[in-house]
């Protein structure tokens, strides 16, 4: 009943953010082409139900990426309106860009802006609208229905006092039950015993059963489940995995093999594996293609100031530990880059020759990366990859080092726009920073540090 009950909400949440965009201009419409406010004009339907429609995709891409459907994202929120108003302007941004190149139809105005205002203002009403349901279901006296708990210890406590907090949950814990030889804690609540188990039906009428199970009691699972097999009323186990394990959303079946994903990065969703590579591959031609003129002369300057190739490969570690050829502008004389495999770069490196010494300032010898992109070696944003020699030497001294390979490396990323560029930065700083974009990555986020490289990064001091 808890779970379907949140997936009920949530589903009826996401449908009401999705309708959100058909509803808007279809208002907007009605404003401009049915009323006597604004002059008659000839409709060509077609094209505004096309546009409609693309803005929809947008707009449901924006609320999954926001998580603005997700219940627990609107009990965060304050006032709701930088959140909304977000959503609408990346929305509306994306869908002027790509009308851009869609010449044959000139759309009004006035219903451009008038559906982009109400995106705005319908997606702040349902936020506070979905808030003020939920709020008035906790105040109700009838929303939550009694559970039981099955353990007496800190851990079980501390899940009672979660969800009694949470307003996602519509439960309210009505006993506890002792698990064998346990000593109970203190506790607010009645304890019974473990002979007691069929009291929690009989006499509490409680409609679910919580199994919180300590670290040691996890082999006990089955033959506790065992025991609840007779109660009629459904158990879930509650389990206390300690401190580093992040479990999303689900354990999920493959092939009829039940899967708990204890792996705290989005590789597996959706919206990273399609929409993040979509993205790359967008980004990194409207890149090479605006800058082509810049590298033609940065290859001429090149190949006229020093002898020896205008590009540069170089092993490096990628996703899953796969090495490939990173490219870049050759930056250093010729015996230099033969050296390069085993040594970082110093600040008065002999090695770097004068050009290549103001394209790594002005970090200009990155941009043939953007082929690695293409190929699908690299992505835009992700951990800087390393050199072969380096993964070797750190992962066996820096902890969870190799867990920055569990995604795509990238020509910029969160530690490189925190300041943490250059071989005399912290490495253990530089891997918390690769870490915390793995287990918060959106395509906002991939925006917010594509921006600060651009605007912040480019001539960063740590750049030599």
């Amino acid at each position: 009943m808890t779970r379907r009950s949140i997936n009920l909400m949530q589903f009826w949440l996401t449908v009401g953010f999705f309708l959100i965009p058909g509803l808007a201009f279809g208002i907007a419409g009605y404003i401009r082409f049915s009323t006597t406010l604004f002059a008659h004009a000839e409709v060509e339907v077609r094209s505004y139900l096309l546009f409609t429609a693309v803005v929809t995709l947008l707009w449901a891409f924006m609320v999954e990426q926001m998580r603005l459907n997700r219940i627990s994202t609107l009990l965060t929120l304050r006032t709701g309106i930088a959140t909304a108003a977000k959503a609408s302007v990346c929305c509306a941004t994306l869908s002027l860009s790509l009308s851009y190149f869609y010449r044959t139809v000139t759309f009004a105005r006035i219903f451009v802006l008038a559906g982009c205002g109400l995106l705005f203002v319908l997606s702040f009403c349902l936020i506070h609208l979905a808030r003020g349901i939920l709020h008035a279901m906790d105040r109700s006296s009838h929303g939550r229905f009694p559970i039981a708990i099955l353990g007496a210890d800190q851990f079980a406590a501390s899940v009672a006092n979660r969800l009694s907090n949470n307003l996602l949950a519509r439960c309210k814990v009505a006993c506890f039950v002792a698990l064998p030889t346990q000593t109970p804690s203190a506790l607010d609540l009645p304890v019974l015993a473990w002979e007691q188990l069929e009291d929690v039906v009989e006499q509490f009428h409680c409609s679910e059963i919580l199994i919180c199970l300590p670290p040691d009691w996890i082999g006990q699972a089955q033959k506790i489940l065992q025991f609840t097999q007779h109660l009629c009323i459904p158990a879930r186990i509650v389990l206390d995995l300690g401190e580093g394990i992040f479990v999303p959303e689900r354990i999920f079946d493959y092939c009829g093999i039940p899967l708990l994903d204890v792996r705290p990065y989005p590789v597996d969703t959706i919206g990273y594996a399609l929409g993040k590579r979509l993205f790359d591959i967008a980004f990194s031609f409207l890149a090479l293609l605006i800058g082509a003129p810049l590298i033609l002369a940065t290859g001429l300057a090149i190949k006229l100031t020093s002898r020896g190739p205008v590009f540069f490969l170089q092993e490096r570690i990628g996703l899953n530990g796969r090495r490939f050829r990173m490219i870049k502008f050759r930056s250093m004389s010729v015996q230099g880059c033969r050296a390069a495999n085993e040594n970082h770069t110093a600040r008065t490196d002999p090695r770097i020759t004068p050009i290549g010494r103001f394209l790594r300032r002005t970090s200009l010898d990155e941009l043939p990366q953007f082929f690695n992109v293409l190929r699908g070696d690299m992505s835009v944003v992700g951990p800087r990859p390393e050199l072969t020699f380096f993964v070797q030497k750190f992962r066996g001294e820096i902890p969870s080092y190799m867990a920055r390979h569990n995604v795509k490396c990238g020509i910029t990323g969160w530690a490189q726009v925190n300041g943490l560029r250059g071989s005399d930065t912290s490495i253990p700083h530089r891997i918390e920073c690769d870490l915390y974009y793995m287990r918060n990555w959106s395509m906002l986020l991939d925006i917010q540090i594509i921006y600060r490289t651009i605007f912040n990064g480019l001539m960063s001091p740590q750049a030599y």
